[in-house]
């Protein structure tokens, strides 16, 4: 009896002082998120200070950014620098943070986007366009000798590429994407369109043809790899099978037309 009653007593005291403990980590975890909480709200306030990227070494944003869990926040940290459109942030961010291939995809998107915004608006020098996008094309090129298997960045690689007419090194690109990725539809398709831009109809008809062939099992992993957070244009690319083969039956449908083939 007095057995199981000390047992009892020494239980429950167990359990109190547990329960204390696991209080006490509850607290410390909702402190630290209201700690990383604040801190990104004041990322927010500090991207929109252009006055203080010229006038210290290190910005408050960046030391801001480097005081929070940064894998954990990533997302929401590239969220508030891509969207500030901030080039001179995105240049700091790719410095002090130089070892992640992601943060230079970022920063190739945005001058890409800032590139097509000029075009658009068309008042600012060409040499203005020219230079960003030849940014972006140095940021691809940095994030794929950081990992060479990102498909987003060689195709946006290769379209810049293509772009400038430069076709042979667009296709090597695309195609070493094929060397992993054979069952990527958006490289067929790329293919397809850079041939296009060729006038080589026949060959472009293959790479969409290829693209009607697919089943969605076979490329579904691929578009999983495609739709990450860091990937920012991707809202410019077709983001399922069904979207990339209307697509291509569209560019086959004027393809055939030209060649004077019968549709199919």
């Amino acid at each position: 009896m007095f057995s199981v009653g000390y047992n009892s007593l020494m239980m429950k005291k167990y359990l109190s002082q547990f329960g204390t403990v696991v209080g006490i980590i509850t607290v410390l975890i909702f402190l630290i998120g209201c700690a990383q909480t604040i801190a990104l709200n004041k990322l927010e306030r500090l991207v929109l200070d252009d006055d203080e990227y010229h006038s210290h070494p290190k910005p408050n944003a960046i030391s801001c950014i480097e005081s929070i869990d940064y894998e954990r926040h990533h997302e929401e940290i590239v969220n508030i620098i891509f969207e500030s459109g901030n080039l001179d942030l995105i240049d700091q961010f790719v410095e002090y943070f130089p070892d992640d291939f992601r943060n230079y995809i970022v920063r190739g998107d945005r001058y890409v986007k800032n590139a097509m915004m000029q075009q658009m608006i068309g008042i600012l020098m060409k040499s203005s366009v020219t230079s960003s996008f030849n940014t972006a094309k140095e940021s691809y090129m940095k994030a794929l000798e950081l990992n060479n298997r990102d498909i987003y960045a060689l195709g946006v690689l290769s379209f810049l590429y293509g772009e400038e007419k430069e076709y042979d090194k667009a296709e090597e690109l695309l195609k070493r994407g094929l060397g992993f990725a054979p069952n990527n539809p958006l490289l067929y398709m790329a293919l397809g369109q850079m041939y296009d831009r060729k006038k080589e109809y026949n060959i472009a008809i293959d790479y969409y043809e290829k693209v009607l062939g697919f089943t969605e099992e076979e490329v579904e992993k691929e578009f999983e790899h495609m739709k990450q957070y860091y990937h920012k244009l991707m809202d410019s690319y077709p983001d399922s099978l069904a979207k990339a083969k209307e697509e291509a039956r569209k560019n086959l449908k004027k393809n055939y037309r030209k060649i004077g083939r019968e549709t199919t």
